[in-house]
């Protein structure tokens, strides 16, 4: 799938469509990983068995729905940089750069962006971009 590339404004009114997915993948991972702890044995082998069943079961079910749900961004333009700390990125051009928008769940609108070719600790202030649109 190649990239889809998003203004400014079109990343920006995607935040509040996404926000709550982006908390379900949350919610999910941790509940993944909370599974993944989980062993529990009976004294009964087949208890153990039917036990274990429904376990991977779930666990399969949840890793469904979490990839389903990151599917579903994807195809919104939408990549997830970082889900322990809640970080998208959205594709977007600058003065004919490549670049990533960042956007952090708890943030309300795009912050930084940086180009593609650097890595995120190099982002820049958004600002940058909206003074230079509005200087157009």
């Amino acid at each position: 799938m190649e990239p889809i590339y998003l203004s400014l404004v079109e990343a920006q009114n995607l935040i509040t469509i996404i926000k709550p997915e982006i908390i379900k993948l949350i919610r999910l991972k941790k509940t993944i990983k909370l599974l993944e702890t989980v062993e529990i044995e009976f004294d009964d082998n087949h208890k153990t068995l039917v036990n274990n069943t429904r376990l991977n079961r779930k666990y399969h079910k949840l890793s469904y729905d979490f990839y389903t749900t990151l599917d579903k961004l994807h195809f919104k333009g939408v990549t997830l940089k970082d889900i322990d700390q809640g970080i998208v990125v959205f594709y977007s051009f600058f003065e004919g750069r490549e670049i990533f928008l960042c956007w952090n769940i708890s943030d309300k609108k795009i912050r930084y962006w940086y180009e593609a070719r650097l890595d995120y600790n190099s982002r820049k202030p958004v600002s940058m971009i909206e003074q230079k649109l509005r200087n157009q």
